[in-house]
């Protein structure tokens, strides 16, 4: 009973799992259903009957694309392709025409004759099987009558043999055991081509013993390893060489000269080996892959022993392969989409009905050492890539801005698996967009720890309107468009404020309690708010929260739109990527502002992969980065604001500079799709002629309140230069007792990297900083002569910056980690920067930096008149402690009413909105 209700659990999973297609075939003109007609999917084992009233279902591993055939006898067999894009059930109908002329068996049978034999003949050779293979003695045709041939003379072009038949032909398979009905939509014979095109459908014929079912199993699995299939897959998975396979590129001018039947003669000369990662594909959505191929191939089956005339020391198979348009397209199995798109030859070529398999074949998890594995990892790359997501949430200060003002933002980094969060983007772009589609502002901003603070200042000629405000990484962009942060921003002219149309009180998201108290203090020009906030659960227990919070004017709505909130934004983290995404990655991860380009070599033979220097300024930060064989670059962890002079230069081994670079600019997306609009009603302020702004110079951004307590004054050494906690370290104790070899093990720093937080990338040395002085650009044997040159009993502590949050703070200089010793005697030996850089020979570069922007104001003159504003605090980053947040507000006279906004999550990640209204009496 167990082992029955475990089977039974099975089949509910896997029906749970499958695809289908659904769907009724009728006659047409008349719409009556046609039962017992055969509906399938091309060249699979996926199909079924009707039933009485016409209709069908089909269950399975359904293709993101496929071509669906609909057949009934005496019928006109009807296909349709059809994109599933993710959808688990289909719906398609067929109407079916009816064929006047369709000639009876016994008629058919009729017209056979020499000539006929003769054509049927070559029709085998060319359809079935070629003449040596020893499968063509185990197919057959079982109605060969319902073909007829034809001799065509064409106005243009060869003549050729047509062959054509009214009914499907049935084909009994006993090498690979399939029963197959085929649908022959077109052939054509020529004396030295062929080609032939139709609808398969696939059964699995059933056995006679088990030593049918072995075999059966090994001679599947072995034409799967030589079917073009097979190979474009392994293209795709990049192990081509792995499964067999060795590829040459056939160098286009070699047909010029007089080839030599001798392999290593033509050994890079007319052939030259091609790595499999030259040849470049790129996903092109919906399942499907582009496979760019850089002229003729010539493949080598190694595993493959086959005779050769081509070579006369080869001993395996040889196919060519070549893409008239320079690519072809397949899904993630392998298939070809477009069987045109490809000319195969050799032994590859030699493929016909008799080595066919069903699309749905897939070998079992023991075919070629593992290699199903590799494919299931493969097809399930979205769930891969869906851990690699973030995106951005924002919100602003207030709703709505007026020109002339800053509009203030701030708000985290939400990701798909939080774990990721240190190694992925640190810079966020910023770009408002107006109703026309067109970008107003483009700004660039840090990401520190996953938060965001920033602001940009409104033109003060800015018209009035309905804008965008759009969030997004470079990385963000090898993703779907969902993953772009949208809010949706008013500008109104000045002397009026948005209201809301009624509506009724809603319920707050989330079971936080936050509990408020004030002091209220009178002064000569403003009113003094101690606030201070309580936030408990449920069972009233402190709770800790990263918060964005803002104080607002009274009559000001908190947001114009809930949706806008952080509780909403997490509703992303639920949805993953489709089956079918797959992105080439071509965006980069970026650690701080970016520097990518191209090299161009002197000489026109020389390689250009070589190494870079990338220095900014007068040596303030400096790395070293490597060029690939197209010259390409790529260098990120500068940080600075506004404009940087950025030297860039190829240099040789004698630090000279060479050749030429030139940089590229990164292209922001552009705006595709409807413009979301507010609901709102545009009304005047209740005080005529009041000008209600926020400006940076005429209200305060009061300071947190912070109990002042007595602190002993630390050394910069006792602050790690002001650089923060570091990664490991090793204290005075151990330096007493263990070697340097023992020190670095504990530290994993071996063969000047740390463990694996470079991910196998090609860096410079760490950067050394001792008692205070930093030394970056040391070569490695300089760094390694210094760091020889100590006695572990002669330090005081190592310190070591190699995560990629922790070394950040170092820009490119410190991209390979960071190594900060301070010694017993603690002093420092020369001068802080002893070196000038010399830019001769220095392409020199201005590039852009995070935008810079005006804080919001703090602490005005105590004889200054506050006057009355829409935001009167604003904290984009603000922290409880033991589940309190403190804050000392200056508030205008005449404020009545304040608005506390709460936006935010507890640390345990459950996210939460409170509106808190304060009177002032």
């Amino acid at each position: 009973m167990r082992k029955i209700l475990i089977a039974f659990l099975f089949l509910l999973t896997h029906l749970a799992t499958a695809q289908t297609i659904t769907g009724v075939v009728t006659e047409k003109g008349s719409g009556l259903p046609l039962p017992f007609a055969n509906v399938f999917i091309n060249n699979s084992t996926l199909g079924g009957a009707t039933d009485a009233d016409g209709k069908f279902i089909i269950r399975g591993k359904i293709p993101e694309e496929f071509d669906l055939v609909a057949s009934f006898v005496g019928y006109k067999t009807v296909s349709k392709i059809i994109q599933r894009k993710g959808r688990e059930a289909v719906f398609q109908a067929f109407e079916l025409e009816f064929l006047e002329d369709n000639l009876s068996e016994v008629q058919l049978k009729a017209k056979r004759d020499k000539s006929w034999e003769r054509k049927y003949r070559m029709f085998k050779e060319v359809f079935l099987a070629v003449p040596d293979d020893p499968y063509g003695r185990d197919i057959e045709i079982l109605n060969p009558w319902v073909l007829d041939f034809e001799n065509v003379k064409p106005p243009k072009g060869f003549n050729y043999t047509k062959a054509t038949a009214q009914l499907p032909l049935k084909i009994v398979n006993k090498a690979l055991g399939y029963e197959t009905d085929f649908y022959l939509q077109d052939f054509r014979m020529l004396r030295n081509a062929s080609r032939f095109y139709g609808q398969a459908f696939y059964k699995e014929m059933d056995s006679v013993d088990s030593l049918a079912e072995v075999q059966w199993k090994n001679a599947r699995e072995f034409d799967y390893s030589n079917s073009i299939r097979f190979l474009a897959l392994s293209l795709l998975l990049r192990n081509s060489g792995a499964q067999g396979f060795e590829l040459y590129h056939v160098v286009p001018e070699s047909s010029l000269r007089n080839r030599t039947n001798d392999f290593t003669e033509e050994l890079n000369k007319s052939i030259e080996l091609l790595t499999v990662n030259a040849l470049y594909n790129k996903p092109q959505g919906n399942g499907v892959y582009r496979i760019y191929l850089p002229g003729r191939i010539e493949i080598h089956h190694m595993d493959k022993p086959w005779p050769s005339d081509y070579y006369t020391n080869i001993y395996h198979a040889i196919s060519w392969m070549d893409a008239p348009t320079g690519y072809f397209d397949v899904d993630r199995n392998g298939t070809l989409i477009n069987p045109t798109q490809l000319i195969l030859s050799g032994y590859i070529g030699r493929q016909r009905l008799a080595r066919s398999l069903p699309l749905d074949f897939v070998p079992d998890s023991s075919f070629s050492g593992g290699f199903s594995e590799q494919l299931v990892t493969f097809q399930s790359r979205y769930q891969k890539l869906n851990t690699l997501r973030e995106k951005a949430w924002l919100t602003t200060n207030k709703p709505f801005f007026y020109p002339g003002e800053t509009l203030w933002f701030g708000g985290k980094m939400t990701y798909q698996n939080a774990s990721n969060s240190d190694s992925l983007s640190r810079v966020l772009y910023v770009d408002l967009i107006d109703s026309k589609f067109q970008k107003v502002k483009e700004e660039v901003f840090k990401i520190e720890q996953g938060k965001i603070s920033g602001g940009m200042v409104l033109d003060k000629s800015i018209a009035p309107g309905d804008y965008l405000l759009r969030a997004y990484t470079r990385w963000n962009l090898n993703f779907p468009e969902t993953d772009i942060f949208q809010l949706s921003v008013p500008i109104l002219a000045e002397g009026f404020y948005p209201a809301l149309p009624a509506k009724e009180e809603e319920s707050l998201y989330g079971e936080i309690a936050i509990h408020h108290h004030v002091e209220v203090q009178d002064s000569l020009n403003y009113r003094m708010l101690d606030l201070e906030l309580a936030f408990s659960d449920e069972f009233e227990n402190p709770v800790d929260a990263e918060i964005v919070f803002s104080a607002l004017e009274g009559s000001i709505s908190p947001d114009l739109d809930d949706k806008s909130r952080l509780e909403h934004a997490l509703d992303w983290i639920d949805v993953a990527l489709p089956e079918t995404f797959d992105s080439d990655l071509s965006q980069q991860i970026e650690y701080g502002i970016s520097v990518e380009g191209r090299f161009f070599p002197d000489k026109k033979k020389a390689s250009a992969a070589t190494n870079i220097s990338v220095v900014k300024g007068d040596l303030e930060d400096f790395g070293t980065v490597f060029s690939d064989s197209l010259g390409r670059f790529w260098a990120t962890g500068l940080s600075f604001q506004d404009t940087a002079q950025i030297a860039v230069a190829a240099l040789d081994d004698k630090l000279r500079p060479f050749g030429s670079v030139e940089l590229l600019q990164f292209q922001r997306p552009g705006f595709r799709g409807s413009f979301p609009k507010l609901d709102y009603e545009v009304r005047p302020l209740p005080v005529p002629g009041e000008r209600f702004l926020d400006n940076s110079g005429d209200y305060i951004l009061l300071e947190e309140f912070v109990k002042e307590e007595a602190k002993e004054r630390e050394t910069m050494a006792d602050r790690n230069y002001g650089y923060g906690e570091p990664t490991q370290q090793v204290g005075p104790e151990e330096l007493e007792k263990m070697t340097m070899p023992e020190i670095w093990g504990k530290l994993r720093f071996r063969g000047g990297k740390f463990g694996n937080y470079t991910y196998g990338e090609k860096v410079g040395t760490p950067l050394l900083i001792i008692d205070g002085r930093s030394m970056p650009f040391l070569s490695a044997f300089d760094f390694g002569e210094i760091l020889d040159s100590y006695e572990p009993s002669q330090l005081k502590s190592i310190k070591v910056y190699s995560d990629n949050i922790s070394k950040s703070i170092f820009g490119m200089a410190g991209y390979a980690g960071v190594i900060m010793i301070e010694t017993k005697n603690g002093e420092r030996t020369g001068a802080e920067n002893d070196r000038k850089f010399n830019s001769e020979g220095f392409q020199i570069f201005h590039v852009r930096g995070f935008s810079s922007f005006p804080e919001f104001p703090r602490n005005p003159p105590s004889d200054q008149y506050l006057k009355r504003k829409p935001t009167v605090y604003w904290d984009p980053a603000a922290r409880t402690s033991s589940g309190a947040y403190k804050a000392r507000i200056k508030v205008p006279y005449g404020m009545d009413r304040i608005n506390l906004r709460v936006d935010g999550m507890t640390l345990d990640g459950e996210a939460f909105y409170r509106v808190t209204v304060v009177e002032l009496k």
